[in-house]
């Protein structure tokens, strides 16, 4: 008798590939694992002397669609000494990685041993930036409440992490005014939208 064939009367289910990737997407991942993600993600974000070591606030994990695969939700943020541009505050939603999936791959592999391995490190991760969008102030708190994505902050003037001048030549909205703000998000792939 085959050693399949006696697996499967002791109703055993043999797995192949494919569906062990699948299995596999639909574990939960710690919070361990998620930061490994994460760090994986921000270290190809290039650094330089007036922003680097772009580091997690706040990382929680949460089936935001209720499809069974779970998202990471964080905020990054860096250190800053000062610039033209915008402190990053970024609020992120990373999903898992399908197989061949352009987020883990480097266009040219073997062109560059870095990229390679930061890709490899993507991809052994098993996540990648879905979508994200700036925070204009302060984190206070990051949370997940069903589907929907709770941010607190305080906005300050003349914050490095909102440019007035820059939004209005960019005809982005204003920097919300300073104080206490409470910011709520809902995610679908590929998007994150601010639910006024």
């Amino acid at each position: 008798m085959s050693m399949v064939l006696s697996l499967m009367m002791l109703g055993v289910t043999l797995t192949h590939a494919p569906g062990a990737a699948v299995a596999a997407a639909s574990k939960v991942p710690s919070d361990a694992e998620a930061r490994t993600a994460i760090r994986a993600e921000l270290r190809r974000i290039p650094g330089s002397d007036i922003e680097h070591d772009f580091r997690p606030l706040q990382v929680h994990v949460a089936d935001l669609d209720g499809d069974g695969i779970a998202e990471i939700i964080h905020i990054y943020s860096s250190t800053y000494t000062g610039g033209t541009f915008e402190q990053s505050n970024e609020l992120v939603v990373m999903t898992t990685l399908s197989e061949g999936d352009r987020r883990g791959q480097v266009p040219h592999p073997g062109a560059n041993a870095i990229d390679d391995s930061d890709m490899a490190a993507i991809r052994a991760a098993g996540y990648a930036t879905d979508a994200e969008e700036h925070v204009p102030g302060r984190l206070d708190a990051l949370q997940v409440v069903g589907g929907s994505i709770i941010v607190r902050f305080t906005a300050a003037a003349g914050s490095t992490f909102c440019f007035e001048e820059d939004r209005a030549r960019a005809k982005l909205e204003d920097c919300p005014t300073p104080g206490a703000h409470v910011w709520r998000f809902a995610w679908r792939p590929g998007q994150l939208q601010r639910i006024r």
